[in-house]
């Protein structure tokens, strides 16, 4: 099952990111608080509505909640995000989920985007790691624990950086403009502005730890 989700923050675009997927119409939609009312507009399902809503006018409301299969609303103030609460919604429907599509993540409040940023390192959410996707116009970020991946260029991206959540073991990249060796970082780190080298694959690998794969491009003037 492939799932999407819409938050509430800034999601320029997202109806073209979605149908970047050919099988966009099989998915499973979950709109997270404003989110859930732009997949209407749009003409998206919305298979699960999620969040307190407060962003939300009582007209439009009252629109989503008649449009949505189901929706959950969630108390202003309690333990966990809304874009939290959806995730933890989508793992006790689905036991086989192929990805996790958040879109409206990234690009706002960049203490919303930090949280979102690290979910990955809630043992809560140890099981989908590889599984999540945060996407906007301009960047495309996958997490991924210690392995060894084959990566290839995305559709119209430029560059190819790689961002820590943890301290890494033997961390090496090949095939990219800029390669390295087998190297340990006990602190967080950041390794941008790389590139791929035509359409070749990247090969990266590491021992311990997990680390963010983003592919971006420059803003279009």
């Amino acid at each position: 099952m492939k799932i999407v989700i819409l938050a509430g923050g800034p999601a320029q675009s997202f109806e073209s990111l979605i149908k970047m997927d050919k099988n966009f119409d099989q998915a499973f939609y979950v709109g997270v608080d404003r989110g859930s009312f732009r997949l209407m507009q749009a003409g998206f399902p919305v298979n699960l509505a999620i969040g307190d809503f407060d962003s939300l006018s009582a007209e439009e409301f009252s629109a989503v909640s008649a449009y949505a299969d189901e929706y959950h609303k969630s108390p202003t103030e309690k333990n966990d995000t809304d874009l939290e609460l959806a995730v933890l919604a989508v793992l006790t429907r689905f036991q086989n989920i192929e990805e996790i599509l958040i879109l409206g993540g990234i690009g706002g409040r960049f203490d919303h985007q930090i949280q979102i940023f690290y979910l990955p390192l809630q043992s809560r959410f140890s099981t989908i790691v590889d599984k999540i996707i945060l996407r906007d116009e301009t960047n495309s970020i996958r997490f991924v624990s210690a392995g060894q991946y084959q990566l290839v260029k995305e559709p119209q991206m430029t560059y190819l950086a790689f961002a820590s959540l943890t301290p890494v073991k033997a961390l090496a990249i090949q095939g990219a403009k800029y390669a390295l060796a087998a190297t340990d970082f006990d602190r967080n780190l950041s390794l941008s502005s790389n590139e791929f080298i035509g359409e070749q694959p990247v090969t990266l690998s590491f021992k311990k730890g997990m680390v963010a794969i983003i592919q971006s491009k420059d803003e279009s003037k």
